[in-house]
């Protein structure tokens, strides 16, 4: 090979090594991650519920401010947060020109308005207030046509609000819905919303369940439908109920049975597969001109907070957290978890960590009140110097969802090895008027010496109103604690042992 054929072919070779090189970089750059999604998370006070609520409101980066974008409105289960859409949207919003609406679950009441309890439309918010803050706030399309709703678990009354109001919504879609309100008949909070398990009110049941409303079906649905279920869900057999009383009507509808559960770990990966069929209906229904109507929103303004209010002891509940410790009698609560022989502690080996109890409290119901507990631990250490042992009392609903965590510091004073003290502490809940869900709830813990006096201050512990974790006390409200001791505290014993416990409920 000459020379100057060889310089020819390096050339070539390095023009087409170069070219390469672009078309990679081209590939790259077309494969890079889209840019950030825009969400706002907001909180606001709204008239039709009566409390404070929270929601995220998200798009892809680029929405023109005068343009007029489909919404989607994301009905959360019973037990999610307010974030748990938001999460599952946030890798794929991106790919499309939708505006998401993803509100908080509402204190457990199934995404309707109370009949039971006046004060609580949260059907109304979500149908009217919460609309027409976003359609003011966003610039949102407000044909039927490009509107849609999606629930999951409690959320499929995403099919039931959208049946109530034919003209809102123009696609609808349930992900593992809980379609047979009648088979929850005063349970999960509806025994407060709805009303407890009685012929009287099974009416009110049926009223809103999307099986007995599919039953009543005349004609066509006036929307388009997508039923979604894993293979492994417990609601499948609701989904499919909804489903057999679909077909006897001869009505269309989407249908899917994935391989899953009834959880987040399914409804993820479902989550962009519902994003695509939506805005499929959306393009669709511009296309053809479906579904033009343009309702107005007639709902209360939401007013907007920039954080949840905060809630103190009452001067009542103050005073009796630091009164003087006396040995009156009181009722004593159930407290098991002990061994018969002690609880042994230690700092350096994994098997005795903590010990932990839990039993019953007679805080229960919607109402304000106070109450009152002493909390009594007998414990000893082989170390004849003083030291502490650190408490967390966790307070929960009846479910076993924790609202409340309240730290405090116990401590064994000095003395013969082997010794045992009376360790005190006293224990003050207050559920904040007008009610738990609307007021918050608020506990406090005090620590005693062995002569009945306070030891420094307060430790306190909140569930603000209108957070998540107040959100849960309506579903099952009946108060547990789980008391749990350790040595993790600053000056902690290395070793010690819990001996006896004691939770007495002061009248």
């Amino acid at each position: 090979m000459t020379p100057a054929r060889r310089a020819r072919d390096h050339v070539r070779i390095c023009g087409a090594l170069l070219g390469l090189a672009v078309v990679l970089a081209a590939s790259e750059a077309s494969s890079a991650a889209p840019a950030p999604n825009v969400w706002k998370r907001y909180i606001v006070e709204s008239p039709s519920t009566g409390k404070i609520e929270r929601f995220w409101v998200g798009h892809a980066t680029g929405l023109k401010a005068d343009g007029e974008y489909p919404v989607i409105y994301f009905l959360p289960g019973l037990l999610d947060h307010d974030d748990t859409w938001q999460s599952a949207l946030d890798p794929h919003l991106a790919k499309y020109e939708i505006i998401a609406v993803c509100p908080a679950v509402g204190g457990a009441t199934w995404y309707t308005n109370s009949p039971a309890q006046p004060w609580m439309k949260w059907g109304d918010y979500l149908t009217e207030d919460l609309r027409g803050f976003v359609e003011s706030h966003y610039p949102a399309a407000r044909e039927k046509g490009q509107r849609g709703i999606i629930g999951i678990s409690a959320g499929a009354m995403a099919f039931y609000h959208a049946l109530k109001r034919p003209e809102l919504y123009g696609s609808v879609s349930v992900l593992s819905g809980a379609c047979e309100l009648r088979g929850y008949v005063g349970t999960a909070g509806l025994e407060y919303w709805i009303g407890p398990k009685s012929p009287e009110v099974l009416p009110l049941y049926a009223e809103r369940s999307c099986v007995a409303l599919a039953d009543k079906l005349q004609g066509p649905l006036p929307f388009e439908l997508y039923l979604d279920s894993g293979d492994k869900d417990g609601a499948l057999q609701q989904m499919t109920m909804l489903r057999s009383a679909l077909e006897a009507k001869g009505i269309k509808y989407k249908w899917f049975v994935g391989m899953g559960g009834h959880d987040w770990t399914y409804w993820k990966t479902r989550a962009d597969d519902h994003l695509a069929w939506h805005a499929e209906q959306f393009a669709r229904n511009r296309r053809e001109g479906r579904f033009p109507e343009k309702p107005a929103a007639k709902g209360a303004a939401l007013k907007e907070l920039t954080a949840l209010p905060d809630i103190a002891l009452s001067e009542e509940a103050a005073g009796r957290l630091k009164a003087p410790w006396t040995s009156a009698a009181a009722r004593p609560e159930v407290l098991s978890g002990l061994p018969k022989d002690g609880g042994p502690l230690s700092k350096s080996d994994a098997r005795y960590k903590e010990v932990k109890l839990s039993g019953g409290l007679s805080v229960s119901g919607h109402k304000s009140g106070l109450w009152v507990y002493r909390l009594t631990f007998r414990a000893g250490s082989p170390v004849p110097r003083e030291g502490t042992i650190a408490l967390r009392v966790s307070l929960r609903n009846g479910s076993g969802f924790e609202m409340i965590g309240v730290p405090a510091v116990l401590t064994v004073p000095e003395g013969a090895p082997d010794r045992r003290a009376e360790l005190r502490a006293r224990l003050v809940v207050e559920a904040k008027p007008p009610d738990p869900l609307r007021g918050g709830m608020i506990a406090a813990i005090q620590v005693f010496d062995a002569a009945g006096n306070p030891v420094g201050g307060p430790t306190t512990g909140k569930a603000l109103p209108g957070s998540a974790d107040i959100e849960r006390w309506p579903i099952k409200p009946h108060m547990r604690t789980e008391c749990v001791l350790s040595l993790t505290s600053d000056r902690a014993l290395p070793v010690a042992a819990v001996y006896d416990a004691r939770v007495e409920a002061e009248p």
